[in-house]
């Protein structure tokens, strides 16, 4: 037998002779790099489900908004070894000399493992993959032209990418609502929002730049010009989903866009939402967390049947385990203190001292048999605290806090187990002398970003795809 002129044997071989060969590699991580071989391999290895559909989750991103580069909550190391361990560490973006406090990168968006970031100027923008260190600067967005009279329009950026059914992403440009200092006419107060049809810029990585898409409402609108335009509390964050981008919008009405059809729905909140609401993507789907007077929190599941959506509680958590816990554990997670490592020599007098962590396990993968590793002890005068919302954990029932007391100090992670009702402390999220960067944060509310983080490790980029 000839061997091909290119001496690639295998493409001799049957598809499914080629799977057999393909299923015995045993790491996930080296059958998605196998995937860039050829379009031939990527068909066979997506069309017999040989990389598993879950991507790992590793820890939780967050961006406290003095600090010059996001922080890493990572998770203790997984026994398996074919999940390598993460640093999120964002040293190969561009700095222009070095090491600098003055170059900021924030995270806006993630999904499925690519993170969408702003640097220091408001439209410079970067989609990366931390896992392969992998980056790509946008372009320009161009100005949007179709906008109320009278009406500011500031603008959110939104991340949609499922490397299950492409390597393509795509970044959406949603409008934020403010009123301008201009006359405005007062028939504009009572039109709908969103409108319908609705113009986004949407960037797509297939072609490489900005266009403008027009997308038909389905069903009623979130309300009128004058009822939206308010200030929302949380965190404003979207997901992905059989799809689908889900974006939590200003008032608290979640936009639903089609990512193959040029169409969009608009989901009401629900009716007994709390003061500050925050959605997420777990176990079963979208999910939404909801404070009751900062004592106890709802969490809502999304059921969607026929283009109805509704809501579905499924339970009021009490939330004094998190509040009356008293003390410092460092451990099982840790926060990679990635400001620090990078700045601390820039910085006068400061000396890290070393963290004991505590002989505890991480047991979420296994909710089922749930140790409880948290001590309550209540105190009469506790200090002023803040209890916020870090993320779902994206495959278990599971909701992530933290708590924050007097410029956030004594900044703890907890797991709420939300089917056992468990608590469970996870470590500090402190960073290093904190206060070398900031002189004093009044809360943390208004200091964080949270995106809990699933590393993609598909070498595979939009533009290695032909």
């Amino acid at each position: 037998m000839e061997p091909p002129e290119d001496g690639d044997m295998t493409a001799r071989l049957p598809e499914d002779v080629l799977a057999d060969v393909l299923r015995r590699v045993a790491l996930q991580r080296s059958l998605a790099v196998s995937r860039c071989v050829c379009k031939a391999w990527r068909a066979v290895i997506d069309g017999a489900g040989l990389v598993r559909g879950q991507l790992p989750f590793s820890g939780i991103f967050i961006c406290f908004r003095r600090l010059s580069l996001p922080e890493f909550f990572s998770r203790p190391a997984s026994r398996d070894l074919d999940q390598p361990a993460i640093g999120g560490k964002l040293d190969f973006l561009p700095r222009a000399d070095g090491p600098r406090l003055d170059c900021h990168y924030y995270i806006e968006d993630h999904c499925n493992g690519l993170l969408l970031l702003q640097g220091n100027r408001i439209d410079d923008h970067y989609v990366v993959n931390p896992a392969t260190r992998w980056r790509n600067a946008l372009p320009l967005c161009p100005p949007n032209h179709t906008k109320p009279e009278g009406i500011v329009l500031n603008h959110d950026y939104y991340l949609a990418f499922d490397p299950k059914v492409s390597s393509h992403y795509q970044v959406f440009q949603i409008p934020y609502l403010h009123w301008g200092e201009g006359a405005i006419d007062p028939s504009e107060e009572t039109s709908e929002w969103p409108p319908s049809p609705y113009i986004l810029h949407v960037f797509s990585s297939r072609t490489s730049c900005w266009e403008e898409r027009l997308f038909v409402r389905q069903g009623d609108a979130a309300g009128t010009l004058a009822k939206v335009r308010v200030h929302s509390e949380g965190q404003l964050h979207s997901v992905c989903w059989r799809g689908s981008l889900y974006v939590h919008c200003q008032s608290d009405f979640i936009m639903r866009i089609s990512l193959s059809e040029d169409k969009y729905s608009v989901i009401k909140p629900p009716m007994d939402i709390g003061w500050s609401s925050f959605m997420g993507l777990s176990e079963k789907g979208v999910y939404c967390a909801s404070f009751v007077e900062n004592t106890h929190i709802l969490v809502y599941t999304l059921t969607e049947s026929c283009d109805q959506f509704e809501w579905m509680l499924k339970n009021h958590y009490d939330l004094k385990p998190v509040q009356m816990f008293d003390g410092q554990v460092h451990g099982p997670w840790t926060l990679q203190d990635i400001n620090y490592g990078i700045f601390g020599s820039h910085l006068p007098n400061i000396k890290k001292e070393e963290v004991i962590q505590e002989k505890f396990e991480w047991n979420s993968d296994d909710d089922d048999d749930f140790h409880e590793n948290l001590d309550i002890v209540e105190v009469q005068h506790r200090p002023y605290f803040e209890i916020e919302v870090l993320g779902f954990h994206p495959y278990k029932e599971i909701l992530f806090l933290s708590r924050s007391e007097d410029y956030k100090l004594n900044a703890m992670a907890f797991a709420y187990h939300l089917n056992s009702f468990k608590v469970e402390i996870l470590g500090s999220i402190y960073p290093t002398d904190h206060r070398y960067f900031d002189s004093g944060i009044p809360n943390e509310s208004q200091a964080i970003d949270c995106f809990p983080y699933t590393p993609c490790w598909n070498e595979e980029t939009p533009e290695r795809v032909n």
